[in-house]
């Protein structure tokens, strides 16, 4: 009987232990903190060469007020300026069951992303009638045939918005001057980012209620932010090394959520733990990272 209790004691201590050790690994597991090795060479971007829109005029189309340009949208974006009438106005993306609703401006282009890559898309303009009711005001039908379909996810827009004096990007170079390979400068910039920004637990409150853009110097400089300004930081200083990364937001088990996914081409195993299929796209979370690991489901909704 006593040699039995003995058995029993020793399996449960074995148990705990294997538990224990089973939490440690959990929680403090980031596969990016091994460095990235026999990862293809790749190309060591300048500031400089940043890819910035622009909005030429070259083709336009003009409706109530309303200026359309869609020179530029073979690599994935329009411009679109509104009535300067003092009215507050919005624009809508529209390609099948998506619509993406951005702010729209009086005294400078708005740059839309056609985050859905080629196709047909609706792009229409509103203004507000009263609190949130909205009317439109000018469409545009657009077919869309992208050049590259990765160029989208290589521009600024007003939810990932930056430029060369932004200082998450002007960082974005100083962390990777010294790397050989776009996983190389994946791995330093994810390990700054879960590393250096704390979350934000009195702006996830506010953000419950009002749809906060992400303000990418305010979330630098205070070196805190919500999933939101987490996603955006990475995936602009993702973007300034001409690596294609894309911003979304969708469903997780605790909540509402934004993460980031980045194209790496032609790459392999980066370490043991995680591999990255060649010419596939995957996952990033430096939210999740940098609070512990997250291990549930993703349901993706919009991508900018």
């Amino acid at each position: 009987m006593i040699k039995s209790r003995r058995i029993i004691i020793i399996l449960l201590i074995i148990v705990l232990l294997l538990g224990v050790g089973s939490f440690v690994v959990l929680r403090f597991y980031n596969p990016f903190r091994t460095y990235p090795s026999n990862s293809l060479e790749s190309r060591q971007y300048k500031i400089d060469e940043i890819l910035l829109p622009s909005c030429p005029q070259v083709t336009t189309l003009s409706k109530n007020g309303v200026i359309f340009d869609t020179s530029n949208s073979k690599d994935g974006y329009v411009c679109i300026k509104g009535p300067s009438d003092g009215i507050q106005k919005k624009v809508q993306v529209i390609q099948g069951d998506l619509t993406y609703t951005y702010d729209l401006f009086d005294d400078s282009f708005t740059i839309l992303p056609l985050m859905n890559g080629s196709g047909a898309y609706t792009i229409r303009s509103l203004k507000q009638k009263q609190d949130t009711a909205y009317s439109v005001t000018a469409s545009l039908e657009l077919n869309v045939n992208l050049d590259n379909e990765l160029s989208i996810y290589l521009y600024p827009n007003q939810i990932v918005n930056y430029d060369k004096d932004t200082l998450a990007v002007v960082l974005s170079f100083e962390l990777t001057q010294d790397s050989h390979s776009q996983l190389e400068r994946v791995h330093d910039i994810y390990q700054w980012i879960v590393t250096n920004i704390d979350y934000d637990y009195d702006k996830v409150a506010e953000a419950l209620s009002t749809f906060m853009i992400p303000d990418l110097d305010d979330a630098y400089t205070k070196r805190k932010g919500i999933c939101f300004d987490y996603a955006a930081l990475m995936t602009a200083m993702l973007r300034v090394q001409h690596i294609p990364t894309r911003l979304i937001t969708g469903y997780t088990d605790p909540g509402y959520h934004a993460w980031v996914e980045t194209y790496i081409d032609g790459v392999g195993w980066i370490n043991p733990s995680i591999y990255f299929e060649n010419e596939t796209w995957k996952r990033i979370d430096p939210t999740f990272d940098a609070q512990g690991p997250y291990f549930g489901k993703y349901q993706k909704k919009l991508t900018y």
